[in-house]
């Protein structure tokens, strides 16, 4: 089962993914992308991203069966505040 879900831009988008990759890298997240689209893994979870103008649409391709959506939504909008 696959999630997905959006979340506007507050800076720019390459800015965004800058320090998106930075917390990927030290939480032993592997993260692969630019800004306009990419694609990250690890704990567990895998998942893509899309960058249209202001908005970041992320989806969730893969997760563990006992961490809930709400969790992983959370951590990712976090990444890319």
């Amino acid at each position: 089962m696959s999630k997905s879900f959006e979340v506007k831009l507050k800076s720019d988008p390459d800015e965004v993914i800058a320090r998106a990759r930075l917390a990927a890298r030290d939480n032993g997240v592997r993260f692969e992308g630019d800004g306009q689209t990419g694609r990250f893994s690890g704990h567990g979870i895998e998942g893509s991203y899309l960058i249209l103008e202001d908005t970041l649409s992320v989806k969730i391709s893969k997760k563990p069966f006992i961490m809930p959506w709400g969790i992983i939504e959370s951590t990712l909008r976090n990444y890319f505040a």
